[in-house]
């Protein structure tokens, strides 16, 4: 009978390590509903600290920002953009920096190439990543994931990200380092999305399957890792006021957003 409970003990505290290290229990999650359906949720560790925010909505759309070509549109060049001019449309409840991009030679304003596929109101902007995922949103608004080999056939907006992290409930692993990111996550019927982003330049930052794992603990079933390092960001509106987490001085140029509107 000793034995029985050992073994048993065992096996519980073995996955009870597994979980703890993916979803990382020693950060306290707090939330708050800022309008019908829209929660914000933040994750502090130990010592106060934020280490991540997140917006979880229900019955939202989401959108990926249109282009602004800077030169030649088959060179994947674009004006960088800040999330917060995209609030000038009263509809729109959250912004997070969507695809990863060559590694920044200036600030804002300035040109710069995209990498992964970019695809807004039937023009390609930059074609697909052979390494990297994507996130598809077809003419229905539905979310599609899309893998490597899958994403010349598909004609409709695309986002490049980096990896799928998160696939019917199962957090996958692909990176180990720690870094920020921006990250997205969603229901199996859509319903219910999440947009995340993880601290990164002064805080552990997470790796891709912690990253996931937190996107379950939301209450997601698929997700994306999009952006990461410095440049990862997720803006909201709340009482009519824009915030921005990281708050941080400098300000980075991205080429392009994922949008939540009502």
């Amino acid at each position: 009978m000793k034995f029985r409970w050992f073994i048993i003990l065992s096996f519980a505290s073995l996955s009870l390590f597994s979980y703890s290290c993916a979803s990382s229990p020693e950060t306290v999650t707090q939330s708050r509903v800022i309008a019908p359906g829209i929660e914000i949720l933040t994750g502090r560790d130990t010592n106060g600290k934020v280490e991540w925010m997140a917006v979880r909505s229900t019955g939202c759309s989401l959108l990926i920002s249109p282009a602004i070509p800077a030169g030649d549109a088959d060179e994947g060049m674009f004006l960088s953009r800040h999330g917060g001019e995209y609030f000038r449309n009263s509809d729109v409840l959250a912004v997070l920096t969507a695809s990863p991009h060559t590694p920044i030679r200036f600030r804002s304003g300035f040109p710069q190439s995209v990498r992964g596929f970019y695809r807004v109101d039937g023009t390609t902007y930059s074609l697909p990543d052979c390494r990297h995922d994507a996130l598809g949103v077809n003419k229905n608004g539905k979310l599609e994931l899309l893998h490597p080999g899958e994403q010349e056939e598909w004609n409709n907006d695309s986002a490049g990200g980096f990896y799928v992290i998160l696939s019917d409930g199962l957090p996958l692993y692909s990176v180990s380092i720690r870094d920020a990111v921006s990250a997205l996550g969603w229901s199996e019927d859509g319903a219910l999305m999440i947009l995340l982003v993880i601290r990164g330049q002064d805080g552990r930052g997470y790796s891709y399957e912690e990253a996931g794992s937190l996107l379950r603990l939301l209450g997601a079933r698929e997700g994306i890792a999009m952006d990461g390092g410095g440049s990862a960001r997720l803006v909201w509106r709340e009482e009519e006021s824009l915030h921005s987490f990281p708050v941080v001085p400098l300000y980075r140029a991205v080429p392009n957003h994922l949008i939540l509107i009502k």
